[in-house]
């Protein structure tokens, strides 16, 4: 399979590189070529995970796991999402699995030790794994590329830049993904003196706007989409979307929405209380949410999995309200628990709220979240 041997080499490299969406992006693409290599669903399965996608990383080790029953690599990455989940017992046999075979395994061995240590208090061990604790024991990614030029830099003496380094260093170990040129979308001038509609007869607007405020409203998109404030920026082109502003800007804002990505757990931010959201759904469509809660009337099925998110309820002390709450693959949801939800708001014809579910947080010891 020597074209195939490109992208898995490509896969390997941008794992190193930490970019986790460009490995699933380049890899998904192939799956037919790559059914049979462990490799394949190990570096998707490792790229989910640090995506904090933990459904997409227990598909793909699964799915390595039926080639091999006895590769460390992939048993210690299944072992290290159990223990993300907060399925300890879980973790520790798969840990035990690894020793048996390599007696002096280096990361289950001190994975078992901190397991042992956390597991002293409930409250410990839900604190460890909330602070992401369970990450240290994530596959290893290797050294990073630039970071190769940074010890370089260093070695050569640079003692003098000391500081500037030590950023540089945190740049690249923890690499912003750049933003995309969005010079193309600059409002001409004749778009700017004429960013409205001039026939508002024959529509129903949920916001009006003046000429000002429409340049405005657009150049915040762009701003917030600079800023890595996703979730601000749809927002703002929502309120674009649903005005009376001109056809043009209102394409260029539809477009925009296509660079915008989707957050993890450990990216997101801006995030919309539900009380806020149903003040003005329209407004919050396509934006993402992480709320906190529990399910009832779960339903799965082969198009995925659905239920009722009762959100702010918790701590079983009370209600906000009640969300449709759907996913395109199957869960492993205890009603019984309580959970956070990162998922995308939607509106559908009616009018009706509902959220499309990305990741769930649900510590499985009942402790709160």
């Amino acid at each position: 399979m020597s074209k195939s041997a490109g992208p898995l080499k490509t896969a390997g490299k941008l794992l190193r590189a930490r970019k986790f969406f460009n490995v699933i992006t380049l890899l998904e693409q192939h799956e037919d070529d790559y059914r049979d290599s462990v490799d394949f669903y190990y570096y998707l399965g490792t790229a989910c995970l640090y995506q904090d996608d933990r459904a997409g990383a227990n598909s793909y080790f699964d799915a390595a796991r039926k080639l091999t029953v006895s590769d460390p690599r992939i048993i210690l990455a299944q072992a290290a999402l159990f223990l993300r989940r907060g399925e300890t017992d879980r973790a520790i046999n798969y840990y035990l699995d690894v020793l048996e075979t390599e007696p002096n395994n280096k990361i289950a061995l001190k994975a078992l030790s901190v397991i042992e240590q956390k597991s002293k208090s409930q409250e410990l061990l839900h604190e460890f794994i909330s602070a992401g604790g369970a990450r240290k024991f994530y596959p290893s990614l290797g050294l990073h590329p630039l970071l190769k030029l940074l010890l370089i830099i260093v070695c050569v003496g640079v003692v003098g830049y000391a500081g500037f380094l030590t950023a540089r260093f945190q740049k690249f170990v923890h690499p912003a993904q750049p933003r995309a040129d969005l010079s193309a979308f600059i409002l001409s001038v004749d778009q700017r003196n004429n960013a409205l509609q001039e026939d508002l007869s024959g529509e129903a607007y949920r916001y009006i706007m003046n000429n000002r405020q429409v340049n405005e409203t657009y150049d915040a998109v762009r701003s917030l989409f600079l800023q890595h404030r996703d979730n601000a920026a749809q927002i703002e082109i929502n309120r674009i979307l649903h005005s009376n502003a001109s056809i043009a800007i209102q394409q260029n804002a539809r477009m925009l929405m296509d660079y915008i990505q989707e957050p993890t757990f450990d990216s997101f931010t801006d995030n919309i209380p539900y009380l806020q959201v149903i003040t003005d759904p329209y407004l919050y469509m396509d934006c993402w949410v992480v709320w906190n809660g529990r399910i009832t009337n779960a339903k799965s099925s082969d198009e995925g999995f659905s239920c009722d998110l009762l959100v702010g309820y918790e701590n079983l002390q009370r209600v906000e309200g009640i969300v449709p709450l759907v996913f395109e693959q199957a869960m492993d949801i205890d009603a019984t628990l309580p959970l956070q939800v990162l998922g995308k708001i939607g509106v559908r014809e009616d009018g009706k709220l509902y959220v499309q579910g990305k990741s769930v947080y649900q510590p499985r010891d009942g402790s709160s979240l």
